[in-house]
């Protein structure tokens, strides 16, 4: 019994360092990841991408549906030496758009200690981070991190991760821009919340650094926790060439400044074939009773939002991982209303809610096909909106 005991043990402990290693940095994709491990003077290069069809469903009416390349990712990493890689990611959205999603340098003192600097991940949540098509569920990513974390958001900075292996964490700690609250006029809202102020490390306004980190545990088989943190100040033109000593012009400009605050969970647990997910934010904003009087926005004083799912791997074969089929629910509820102040009014139409049933087959581990229905329907408005969607998705 005691030799089972430790055989256990040690097993248990074998699976969280090697899980550990493959989590050495979240942000980079697997295809690129080996240059963490390779000879100094590695290449390596890789791409994702997905397509979807979407077609709302209204009663009594004709709706067209839309079919789009949402996107397509070039990825690539070089390894200068034994400490120091640079790992890029090229992205083309809707084929018409080209964004640098990920850019960076990263020097790895060991797998403990690694500084990392350019356009980076913020590590909130989990979609912020994984976003490969093959690592969610459904056609479309889910609407919590559109309107709650809003993915893909990147940003400019400079920071620290690594792995605490003793204690099976991963850490990260950066210092990025923060969201650009206001470039002319108002960039956030009630609606869209802060999704609007992502800067994307182009032409980034700057003032004052905002500070983000996650802690992540890996150290129980089968089971992922993450707790992260957001904190800073939004950026605004208002500030650039501004007189110091014009009290009037300096508290015209911090009408146009907000302070945010942001926590968000996530947890995963894998129980053989069944994977549970579940996370959660919770975004405090300060100054929303001078930033709304001055622009004419409406952003609510807290943004909230949570998604709970469940999914299971059926392989087709018995003596092999793929294909297979991954039936998949969801249910997200999120409010970018949460509270206001008493400058405005809160509009249940942001208080919302999506139920998302659907089935993705893996082909390969880089190649699935997706579908789902969705329920979506508001406090305002308690009848559900009906969408159909169809998609496939890709990753090498």
């Amino acid at each position: 019994m005691k030799a089972i005991f430790l055989t256990g043990i040690l097993a248990l402990f074998s699976t969280a360092a090697v899980y550990g290693q493959t989590f050495l940095d979240s942000t980079v994709n697997s295809s690129t990841k080996k240059v963490l491990f390779a000879d100094p003077n590695s290449f390596a290069i890789g791409s994702y991408g997905e397509a979807h069809y979407n077609h709302g469903i209204v009663d009594g009416t004709y709706q067209n549906g839309t079919m789009d390349l949402h996107r397509v990712i070039v990825f690539m990493g070089y390894k200068f030496n034994k400490n120091l890689q640079f790992f890029t990611e090229i992205e083309f959205e809707h084929v018409k758009e080209v964004y640098v999603e990920q850019a960076f340098l990263n020097y790895s003192v060991n797998s403990a200690f690694n500084i990392k600097g350019g356009i980076i991940l913020i590590p909130m949540g989990y979609v912020n981070e994984f976003h490969e098509p093959t690592l969610f569920n459904g056609v479309e990513r889910p609407a919590f991190a559109k309107y709650v974390i809003p993915s893909t958001w990147r940003e400019m900075g400079v920071g620290f991760h690594g792995l605490l292996k003793i204690a099976n964490l991963k850490y990260q700690l950066y210092a990025v821009n923060g969201f650009n609250g206001y470039n002319g006029s108002a960039t956030l809202s009630g609606s869209g919340g802060l999704r609007g102020g992502r800067q994307k490390g182009a032409k980034t306004t700057f003032r004052t650094p905002s500070v983000t980190g996650k802690i992540s545990f890996y150290g129980l088989n089968g089971l992922r926790l993450g707790l992260a943190g957001y904190y800073g100040n939004s950026e605004s033109s208002q500030f650039d060439g501004l007189d110091r000593n014009d009290a009037a012009a300096v508290q015209t400009a911090d009408s146009t400044s907000v302070g945010i605050a942001m926590t968000a969970i996530n947890a995963e647990y894998n129980i053989g074939d069944l994977t549970l997910r579940a996370v959660g934010s919770l975004t405090s904003i300060s100054n929303t009773d001078e930033y709304n009087d001055y622009t004419g926005a409406n952003l609510g004083s807290q943004i909230m939002g949570y998604y709970t799912e469940a999914s299971y791997k059926f392989r087709l074969s018995k003596d092999k991982n793929f294909p297979r089929l991954i039936p998949f629910v969801r249910y997200e509820n999120y409010n970018t209303h949460h509270a206001v102040r008493n400058e405005i009014t809160k509009n249940d139409a942001y208080n919302r809610e999506t139920l998302t049933g659907g089935l993705g087959f893996q082909i390969t581990p880089g190649t699935i096909i997706k579908t789902d229905f969705q329920w979506v329907k508001t406090e305002a408005n308690p009848k559900p909106t009906n969408v159909f969607n169809l998609g496939f998705g890709y990753w090498f």
